[in-house]
């Protein structure tokens, strides 16, 4: 990725979620997210439609629609600062440092508790109650992880479970690792949401396995969902950030 689009990327966070980069600062242990008010209230409304605006002819010049070809791109319409503006929820942005990657992404698939976004620029990612489950088209992407647990055990504020991941090795074939994870709280921090801010519970896991350890960060509002995150993929890809418009 170029200067001048990482430039426009960096760009992009902050009009849409200011506080995403903010954890950088702390060892790049925690990141923000951005997510509009319920119901559509013509003010906040506004907002939105101009931040998504500017930030889309930022990065996109006057047509979102030319930003990649992958699935969202298959949806006329997917990524216009109206579509965003109209169905926020629709919408996450998604952060991989790793790679340079910032840009927003779109609900193509929701079963329910299950939803797959597919990025601006192709690559997906699909979730479980906003836990990680699997990518594709990052490169070194994750397979699978199961969570067994994980979101009773985020809500009631700590615990441990064994997590099962699998990769492609550089001929292909699926390697399987497991891990032990420990949930622990880390207190309330107040996010920047990009439209507002908001008090939220912060809990940190940590997962240990023969050779890799990794450190995911969960926010939950008061209703016990996950809106922003920082989750492992892969050695190469690092860490996914997710957050709700």
């Amino acid at each position: 990725m170029g200067t001048v689009l990482a430039m426009r990327c960096a760009i992009l966070a902050a009009m849409l979620g200011a506080g995403l980069l903010a954890g950088c600062d702390r060892g790049g242990a925690a990141g923000n997210a951005g997510r509009a008010d319920p119901a559509g209230a013509p003010e906040a409304e506004g907002r939105v439609l101009g931040a998504v605006n500017a930030a889309a002819n930022l990065i996109f010049g006057s047509d979102p629609e030319s930003a990649g070809s992958g699935p969202g791109a298959l949806i006329p319409g997917a990524f216009t600062p109206e579509a965003v503006a109209a169905d926020p929820s629709a919408y996450r942005i998604i952060q991989i440092n790793a790679l340079g990657l910032n840009e927003l992404g779109r609900v193509i698939q929701d079963n329910g508790e299950e939803i797959t976004i597919a990025l601006q620029s192709g690559p997906t990612a699909a979730f479980d109650q906003g836990v990680l489950t699997a990518t594709r088209g990052f490169g070194d992407d994750l397979l699978t992880i199961d969570a067994p647990g994980l979101l009773p055990i985020l809500r009631a504020g700590g615990g441990t479970l064994t997590r099962t991941v699998e990769t492609l090795d550089s001929q292909d074939r699926i390697v399987t690792s497991r891990f032990t994870c420990t949930v622990t709280p880390a207190g309330t921090e107040t996010l920047n949401l990009g439209l507002r801010e908001a008090s939220l519970r912060r809990l940190d896991e940590n997962c240990r396995g023969e050779r890799i350890v990794f450190d995911n960060i969960y926010w939950l509002d008061t209703r016990g969902e996950i809106v922003a995150s920082r989750q492992y993929v892969s050695p190469t890809v690092a860490y996914l950030r997710a957050s709700r418009l």
